[in-house]
């Protein structure tokens, strides 16, 4: 259970206290804290104590359609611990505020990421180092990243913003990828876990949803947890992906957002 006794201030921050920096940065990647292929077994320790909340549970993704009427922190934190009544492990939630808001009311790890839709990146998911420390002071326990090789919107590589994030921060960090290429980048680079959450967002054709071989590929060659997400709508589907070596599976659409589906389900009317 995370205690969130001090605003700002991470489980992994917590638990590195306990540790000297100088074994903690022990690492080969310039200095990066957590690179999982030339590092000391400790910092894999850090790493899943801090997610073994999640292990073969299921992470609801709290968020709403902009300008919808339950696009509110209040609304959406209360949502949060709905789910979590219900036996959720964990929460994904988009924007400080409503991460702000969720803070205060639980005490499971809650994965926090910012959209921002700019001209000059098709990145949206967390893409610059500002919205990294202020997602960490608003309580977020791992931050959530767009970590394909698209270039960000300050012109720079994943690898370049991962550099700027371990400078200022040892927040954990979950790469949103959309390969098993950019999970390989994403764990050598020092990120704390993966999610496939960007399966069919670069690739032409798009996969068919869930990508369970992408979940199956990424399990087998990467040391760090993988969480499912994306298209998954039914419980066989979670229990797949667990069997194909995700260490959780994140919903959103499937169970959070009544627009969404309320839509989906008139479409059905309307084309008959």
């Amino acid at each position: 259970m995370i205690t969130r006794s001090v605003i700002g201030l991470s489980r992994r921050e917590t638990v590195l206290d306990q540790y000297p920096k100088t074994i903690v940065r022990s690492t080969g990647v310039k200095g990066l804290w957590g690179g999982y292929l030339d590092n000391v077994s400790i910092s894999k320790h850090l790493t899943l104590d801090l997610f073994k909340p999640l292990k073969g549970g299921l992470v609801v993704s709290c968020q709403a359609t902009s300008g919808t009427a339950i696009d509110t922190p209040e609304f959406l934190a209360a949502q949060a611990q709905t789910v979590l009544q219900a036996g959720a492990v964990g929460i994904r939630a988009q924007g400080i505020e409503n991460v702000r808001a969720i803070a205060k009311l639980v005490e499971v790890p809650i994965i926090g990421l910012v959209k921002r839709y700019v001209d000059t990146s098709p990145i949206f998911i967390t893409p610059l180092l500002s919205d990294v420390l202020e997602l960490e002071q608003a309580g977020a326990d791992i931050v959530a990243v767009d970590a394909t090789e698209r270039l960000r919107p300050d012109g720079i590589t994943f690898a370049r913003f991962m550099e700027q994030v371990r400078a200022k921060t040892n927040i954990a960090i979950l790469a949103d990828v959309d390969s098993l290429k950019s999970a390989l980048l994403a764990q050598s680079l020092g990120c704390d876990a993966v999610a496939t959450t960007l399966s069919g967002y670069t690739e032409t054709p798009a996969p068919e949803l869930p990508n369970l071989k992408l979940v199956s590929e990424i399990a087998n060659k990467v040391q760090i947890p993988i969480i499912a997400e994306g298209g998954y709508h039914r419980s066989e589907q979670i229990v797949q992906a667990i069997k194909a070596g995700a260490w959780c599976v994140c919903l959103g659409t499937a169970i959070t957002n009544p627009y969404l589906l309320t839509k989906h389900f008139l479409s059905g009317i309307i084309d008959n």
